[in-house]
């Protein structure tokens, strides 16, 4: 139980440093959402191997019924969101400015 608590805090430690740096506005922001975007399947992977392992079960027991729906379902939506954070106009200038203080001084 502690390794996939452990592995739980970790992915939830990752959102909220993504979180943080969405509502900075800081320019890494896109790089850290598709970090977050390429940890939903390796969180998944690595918590099914851990509990199979832990458990003593095959693999395919524990991704029995709909176990597997739902990550793919929050993949495919996050996955969306990221090409939205890559391809949008609004977030590339958003989150790509370096000095938006600096921007408005040179402004006036």
């Amino acid at each position: 139980m502690y390794g996939e608590v452990a592995l739980n805090l970790a992915f939830l430690a990752l959102q909220l440093v993504v979180l943080v740096s969405m509502l900075r506005r800081s320019r890494r922001f896109p790089q850290l959402f598709l970090c977050q975007w390429f940890a939903i399947p390796v969180v998944f992977i690595l918590d099914t191997i851990w509990i199979s392992s832990i458990l003593g079960v095959p693999v395919n027991k524990v991704l029995a019924g709909n176990a597997l729906a739902a990550p793919m379902a929050w993949f495919v939506v996050t996955g969306i969101w990221a090409a939205y954070v890559y391809k949008s106009v609004r977030v590339r200038n958003t989150f790509t400015r370096t000095n938006v203080s600096a921007q408005i001084a040179s402004a006036s």
